[in-house]
């Protein structure tokens, strides 16, 4: 049960501090303020449900509860206040929340900066995937928005894709003892093999051609159409994400 909370924290926390970092691609000139409204209701109710889970086995007076509470706080007033033109306290919000969310993220792997950049990585990519589906949607608002958010979030999900792959196959290399039959190292040897293929087969080629699709589509306008293939990644980055995070939190492998 406590790797299922710290699991579901993680994602809260990841989701929370990746959508609202990739919320810079939108010009709330030409999407309208409502957009990030939406981007900051999203994470700000990331960031309370992440809160709540920490509280149950955290301490309330708490740099974590500080760091959380800052961050919920930046995210309501962005809701509250943000207009149709980047404003100076917004872009001062904007880096609240992530400075806020970063160290909160810093503290759930106990400062450690190695593994920091580990989750970073997973954040990012988790994020930059759901904010690009949740902007999608707002084409049905503005149906003349330019596709350039998107294509550059595609450019973003295509550059951590890479780093992570690397990662996975040096992290690969390094474990192979996990991998040789009949090892009893991590779960033992299917099972790891089950973990790693899902993490590959769903987390990397899944989203990969899928991705490649939905950039076709985005470059040919048929918005919508890309707005699927996107929400369908939104469904495999999350379990290749949480299959990843599962076999660090477990095993301390760093797939």
């Amino acid at each position: 049960m406590g790797n299922v909370m710290n699991l579901a924290e993680f994602y809260l926390l990841s989701l929370a501090l990746g959508v609202g970092f990739f919320s810079f691609l939108a010009n709330p000139k030409e999407t309208g303020g409502g957009f990030l409204k939406m981007v900051a209701s999203v994470c700000a109710g990331s960031t309370l449900f992440c809160l709540s889970l920490y509280l149950t086995h955290g301490q309330v007076k708490s740099e974590q509860t500080l760091l959380l509470s800052l961050a919920l706080l930046s995210f309501i007033i962005i809701y509250v206040f943000h207009g149709d033109e980047k404003s100076y306290p917004m872009r001062l919000m904007y880096i609240v929340h992530n400075t806020c969310l970063a160290l909160a993220m810093l503290n759930f792997f106990n400062q450690n900066l190695f593994q920091f950049v580990y989750a970073f990585s997973s954040c990012m990519l988790l994020g930059v995937i759901t904010y690009a589906m949740v902007m999608g949607h707002w084409y049905l608002v503005t149906p003349r928005l330019s596709e350039k958010p998107l294509l550059y979030a595609t450019y973003f999900m295509w550059a951590i894709m890479l780093v992570k792959i690397v990662w996975t196959i040096v992290e690969y290399l390094k474990m192979d003892a996990y991998f040789v039959s009949g090892t009893y190292e991590g779960a033992g040897y299917l099972f790891n093999w089950l973990m790693l293929t899902m993490r590959v087969g769903w987390g990397y080629l899944v989203i990969g051609v899928m991705s490649y699709f939905s950039y076709r589509l985005i470059k040919m306008r048929s918005i919508q159409s890309a707005t699927g293939m996107l929400y369908a990644m939104t469904f495999f980055v999350f379990i290749g994400e949480l299959i990843s995070v599962y076999m660090f939190l477990e095993y301390g492998m760093k797939l």
